[in-house]
């Protein structure tokens, strides 16, 4: 039975990888349990169907999932929603982990909503993506739900590696490729050591008359190092450092003519008067260290994470009208971008171990985080792109921030009989913040400097009770709430009274009813929920008084339904169907600058969801093995950001087919596979700066790509 659904249970991963009579094994509720048994609707995409789709970002596997979309603009920056919880703005509503590392910022004054961490896929033991709040077990930002990244632990087992070469083409683009690489080393009875590392060349697509062709492309480059040493029986300790960093040349998005929405150069082709980098690197270290007391565990992750940015945002189409009026002569204008991101995170939680009545975890957090937004917006010539001589620094912004939380929480289930389970938890945390905006040049009317502080107490809670009528089959209803917190307003103190100095931490509150069921030999796989989610005090950005500041404005609610089914009819075919209807618009209006009113549809939400796809693999000899795969995923209409002046616009809906095929001759795979195959275009996000003709800046999905990869594993 060949890799199947991108989703819940067992057609997740082959019969080979998942003998029967085994379970799917996780951690979403921060202790290992059967993917059954938790009460929450949870996909988990494994080690071989990452492989199979041969992904390399969010987008070639994230948006495969029920109710969950990606909104990106180019290699690095990315935004993503589950269950339709986004309004924009610069603060996540989902929160994301590394194993047990929170990486990414927890406050709206880093830009942590568009730059959700892109690990790459390669050396995972899987991802796990759970919708709804997580607010009891994770925290901050996980308001619509949490991805986890979950990495291969060091075996001392036996020596073992694996390597990958590829090469892909993409239609009206260029030709890249890459290569990945793992080994893991057993140092002796009790210690081993883990090494992964990648390289690949993201291959551009996207022209500019005057910058030339692809000037999207990039490269992606980085790895993994892991030390796991056990003294004793009872003690475990591991050490990583993750690293990667993403090169990219240039934004994925087509200039499009604001009336008739057609390209306004050419299908794939934008203008502008400068080439626009964006530079990240990523670096996680992490040590976690596992005491079995006997009936109790003990965990201990210390972590540090650190995120660079710096890139460059062609502006010219809202400065350089204004600046070519008074200076008479061509001029564009762009602003150099940087965001550093420092933060520590200490866990320490207990926990019950086997099967007991009562099964428990409590623990406490506390997280440190450094921060600093810079921008400078200067000038240049529109010809050339060229700086223009004496108009550097006309705005420069410095935003250094400071973030600190603490944290208790506890979880447990009470086993109340065979057939009975109940599932409760709750989490108190306190943050404080302080922020300083400091801002010069001509057209900020000179140097000066603001700062503001704030604090928050937020207690979030969930409460699941679960019915398991047989032992295959699990009926759970969920309540839960999740938060992103508040922070303060560096405002003048001249400032009107009516101009926030803080906003408030925004919150949701699920309301989800689900079942999942299997066969005993998981050839059939079932999953179902149904959810509504209230949303309250959603943090905006505005102009109050004609000040910029975050404030609290609306509500909204999302509602819907999520299915996945997997069947596979004998051992070498499997057949899988996810989908989901999520139906998410204000319920209140937002402030007016804003634009959204009562009723309007939450930004990029696709109200209708699916994917339809099947793996087939059929012995050709002892010792080959033939395997392939397609499928096919629907994203339906959705709406743009709110947009005071001209409103939202209707994204239109695509549709895109994925397909491989190939040969597995012992330790070796040979695989030919093709992503968007009908050459689909689909429009992901529409960017504040367009060209200076006034037309829109679209951003789509990569044309058709198709590539060849070659791998072996010992």
């Amino acid at each position: 039975m060949p890799s199947g659904a991108l989703a819940q249970n067992a057609p997740a991963a082959s019969q080979a990888q998942q003998p029967e009579g085994d379970e799917i094994i996780v951690t979403a509720q921060k202790r290992e349990q059967a993917l059954l048994d938790v009460p929450q609707s949870i996909s988990v995409v494994t080690a071989e169907t990452l492989e199979n789709l041969h992904a390399t970002r969010f987008s070639d596997y994230l948006t495969r999932l029920p109710s969950a979309n990606i909104v990106e603009t180019q290699a690095g920056n990315s935004r993503i929603v589950l269950r339709g919880v986004n309004t924009g703005g610069v603060g996540a509503t989902v929160a994301t982990y590394v194993d047990e590392t929170p990486f990414g910022s927890a406050t709206a004054l880093a830009n942590g909503a568009i730059l959700t961490p892109d690990i790459d896929p390669f050396d995972l033991a899987r991802v796990e993506v759970l919708r709804g709040p997580q607010g009891t077990l994770y925290g901050a930002n996980s308001l619509g739900g949490l991805v986890k990244f979950v990495t291969v632990e060091p075996g001392t087992s036996s020596f073992g590696g694996a390597a990958e070469l590829g090469v892909e083409g993409v239609s009206h683009g260029d030709t890249a490729w890459w290569g990945r690489a793992a080994v893991n080393v057993p140092l002796s009875d009790n210690a081993a050591f883990r090494a992964s590392g990648f390289y690949r060349q993201d291959p551009g697509y996207i022209d500019d008359p005057s910058l030339g062709k692809d000037i999207n492309d990039g490269k992606t480059y980085g790895g993994r190092v892991s030390f796991l040493v056990r003294p004793t029986d009872r003690l475990t300790v591991r050490a990583s450092v993750h690293l990667q960093n993403i090169r990219s040349n240039g934004t994925n998005e087509v200039d499009l003519d604001p009336v008739t929405f057609k390209p306004a150069y050419g299908r794939l082709t934008q203008s502008r008067v400068l080439q626009q980098p964006n530079n990240i690197d990523y670096r996680i270290y992490n040590g976690t260290i596992d005491y079995d007391f006997g009936s109790v565990g003990l965990v201990s992750s210390t972590s540090y994470g650190t995120l660079d940015q710096t890139a460059v945002v062609d502006a010219s189409s809202v400065y350089g009208p204004l600046l070519t009026f008074f200076f008479g002569v061509p001029l564009g204008a762009a602003v150099d971008q940087g965001m550093t991101q420092r933060r520590f995170t200490q866990e320490v939680r207990l926990a019950s171990t086997g099967k007991q009545t009562i099964e428990w975890t409590v623990g406490g957090f506390y997280t440190r985080e450094k921060n600093e937004l810079t921008q400078n917006l200067y000038g240049v010539d529109a010809l050339t792109g060229d700086l223009f001589p004496g108009l550097d620094g006309l705005v420069i912004v410095a935003l250094p921030s400071r973030y600190r939380e603490y944290a208790g929480f506890a979880n447990a289930t009470w086993h109340i009989s065979p057939k009975l389970d109940l599932t409760a938890g709750g989490r108190y945390s306190h943050n404080s913040q302080s922020v300083v905006q400091k801002t010069d040049g001509l057209l900020a009317g000179g140097a000066s400097s603001f700062d503001g502080k704030s604090s928050d107490n937020v207690f979030t809670y969930s409460v699941a009770p679960t019915f398991k009528p047989n032992k295959n089959t699990r009926i759970y209803a969920r309540v839960a709430k999740g938060y992103r917190p508040g922070g303060p307003n560096a405002v003048s103190p001249l400032a009107p009274e009516g101009v926030p100095r803080q906003f408030g931490p925004d919150t949701t509150t699920n309301y989800e009813l689900g079942v999942k069921t299997e066969t005993n030999d998981r050839l059939l796989t079932f999953e179902a929920s149904a959810f509504l989610i209230d949303w309250k005090d959603i943090q905006l950005l505005a102009q109050v008084e004609g000040f910029g500041v975050n404030t609290n404005g609306g509500s909204a609610r999302s509602k819907g339904v999520e299915v996945t089914v997997g069947v596979n009819p004998n051992r070498n075919l499997s057949l899988f169907a996810n989908g989901s209807y999520v139906d998410a618009y204000l319920t209140k209006d937002a402030p007016i600058i804003v634009g959204g009113v009562k009723g309007d549809p939450l930004p990029y939400n696709p109200k209708w969801q699916w994917t339809l796809g099947g793996e087939y693999e059929h012995p050709l000899s002892d010792s080959l093995t033939a395997r392939g795969g397609i499928s096919w995923h629907y994203t339906g209409r959705r709406f743009s950001d709110f947009d005071a002046t001209n409103g939202q616009r209707k994204l239109d809906s695509f549709g895109q087919v994925d397909a491989h095929a190939g040969l597995e001759f012992g330790r070796y795979r040979l695989d030919a596979f093709v992503r968007n195959l009908t050459d689909a275009r689909g429009i992901v996000n529409l960017g504040f700066f367009g060209d200076l003709n006034g037309n829109l800046a679209a951003s789509v999905i990569r044309p058709r790509t198709v590539g060849l990869s070659f791998s072996v594993r010992q």
